[in-house]
C-alpha cells in the first residue's frame, strides 16, 4: 500500500507530511521538492503570508544518503509565521484573544464547527486553510520525480483569470515544458500583463477574481486504472484529488463540457495502425482516458477555481447570539490560480504515481503500446 498523511494547522509550528509504500532505493532531491514549493509559494497574486515564510522541507525520516528506507517518509515544513500566532496557536497553553464566533460564507467554517461542535471557528480556520497544499505540493514532488524516471512528464497552464484569456489552442509537450518557467505556464508578457493588471485592481478594490487550470500529463502507459470497479477508475481517482484543493469547484477530462453542449454525434476518437503496427489513437476529445484507463494519449484535465471569498467575507450569522453580522476577515490572496497550477500538477503527480504502482497494465499485455 502506498499512501500519506499530512497534518498541520496554516498558523501552527509546522506541517508535516508522512508517506507510507515508497520502494527502498529510490534517488530523492530535497533541491527539487523545494523548486515546487517556491513555485507555489511565489506564484502572482499571493498574498502578504508569503511574504513571512520561505517554503522549503526538512526530512525527519525514511531518506539515507538521498535513498529512500523504504520506511515511511517523513517531511516538515516549519511555518515561520507561527512566531507572530503562538499566543493563538499554542499546542498546548490555553489560547489568548477572543473566539471567532462569525462564520464566513463559501468556507469550512459553519460546517465545520456544526460537525465538531466547536464554539470557537479558528479551530476549524486553521486546519481547512489552503496553507495545507504547501505540504501536498512536497507529496506530489516526490511522486513526480519517481514518475520522471519512467518518462512521465507533467506540465500545466492558466487557461483563464476571470474574464482575461490566458492560453488558448492545444499546446505540445515541448511548449508546455518551455512554459514552465513562466508564471502562467506560457511566454506570453501581453497576456500576463492583462493578467498582473486584474491582480492588481482585485487587491485595490478587496476582492478576488477565480479562472480556470490545465494539467497535462505526458507519456503515460495504456492501462493505469481499471473500468472493473468504480473506485479504481482512474479519472474518478484523479477527480477527486483535484477537488480536494480548496477553491476548486470543478473538474474537466478534455473536452468535456464543450462535447456536452455540442451537436449530435460519436464524442469518441479514433484507432489506427501505424507503420510499426502499433495502435493509436488519433485525436484526444476524451483527454486520455476511457472507461477509467489511461489510453496512452496525454491526459488532459482542468480545474476551475472560484474566487476566494476570504476576501468578500459577506453576510453571516454569529454562532453565538445568532446576531446578523459580517463574516470574519481574514488575510486573502487575490487569486489562487496561479498558485493551484503547481499545487494540481503535484496532485496529480501523486495520484498517477499511485496507479502505476499499484494497477498499472498486467504485465503479460501485448496491447499496452505507446502512442508515438
Amino acid at each position: 500500500m502506498i499512501r500519506f498523511l499530512t497534518a498541520g494547522e496554516s498558523h501552527g509550528p509546522c506541517l508535516v507530511g508522512i508517506i507510507e509504500g515508497l520502494p527502498a532505493g529510490i534517488k530523492i532531491k530535497i533541491s527539487a521538492i523545494d523548486d515546487e514549493l517556491q513555485r507555489r509559494q511565489h506564484a502572482p497574486g499571493r498574498g502578504n503570508r508569503m511574504k513571512i515564510e520561505d517554503d522549503r522541507v526538512t526530512v525527519l525520516a525514511g531518506l539515507r544518503g538521498g535513498y529512500t528506507l523504504g520506511s515511511p517518509l517523513a517531511l516538515q515544513i516549519t511555518n515561520f509565521d507561527y512566531v507572530n500566532w503562538k499566543d493563538k496557536m499554542d499546542p498546548i497553553l490555553e489560547p489568548q484573544g477572543s473566539k471567532i464566533t462569525a462564520p464566513r460564507p463559501g468556507h469550512a467554517d459553519y460546517p465545520g464547527a456544526v460537525k465538531y461542535g466547536f464554539k470557537d471557528i479558528r479551530n476549524v480556520i486553521e486546519r481547512a486553510s489552503a496553507r495545507e497544499t504547501a505540504m501536498r505540493t512536497a507529496i506530489g514532488a516526490v511522486a513526480r520525480q519517481i514518475l520522471e524516471t519512467k518518462g512521465i512528464e507533467i506540465y500545466s497552464r492558466v487557461v483563464c483569470l476571470g474574464p482575461v484569456k490566458i492560453s488558448t489552442g492545444e499546446p505540445s509537450e515541448e511548449e508546455l515544458r518551455r512554459g514552465r518557467q513562466f508564471a502562467y505556464g506560457i511566454k506570453d508578457r501581453e497576456a500576463e500583463a492583462r493578467a498582473q493588471k486584474l491582480i492588481e485592481e482585485c487587491r485595490n478594490s478587496g476582492t478576488s477574481v477565480g479562472g480556470i487550470v490545465e494539467v497535462v500529463a505526458f507519456n503515460l502507459p495504456v492501462g493505469l486504472g481499471s473500468y472493473a470497479h468504480y473506485e479504481r477508475r482512474l479519472d474518478g481517482q484523479i477527480a477527486q484529488a483535484l477537488m480536494s484543493i480548496p477553491g476548486v469547484k470543478g473538474v474537466e477530462f478534455g473536452g468535456a463540457f464543450d462535447l456536452a453542449s455540442s451537436d449530435p454525434g460519436v464524442p469518441g476518437d479514433s484507432l489506427q495502425l501505424n507503420g510499426h503496427h502499433q495502435i493509436l489513437y488519433v485525436g484526444n476529445k476524451n483527454g486520455g482516458l476511457a472507461g477509467g484507463v489511461s489510453t496512452g494519449q496525454p491526459l488532459i484535465v482542468r480545474c476551475a477555481v472560484k474566487p476566494i471569498p476570504t476576501a468578500m467575507p459577506g453576510d453571516s450569522v454569529d454562532i453565538a447570539t445568532l446576531a446578523p453580522v459580517r463574516g470574519v476577515g481574514e488575510r486573502s490572496d487575490a487569486t489562487a490560480v496561479p498558485a493551484v497550477r503547481v499545487i494540481a500538477e503535484n496532485v496529480l503527480a501523486w495520484t498517477l504515481l499511485v496507479a502505476v504502482l499499484t494497477d498499472g497494465p498486467q504485465a503479460n499485455s501485448q496491447l499496452a503500446y505507446p502512442q508515438s
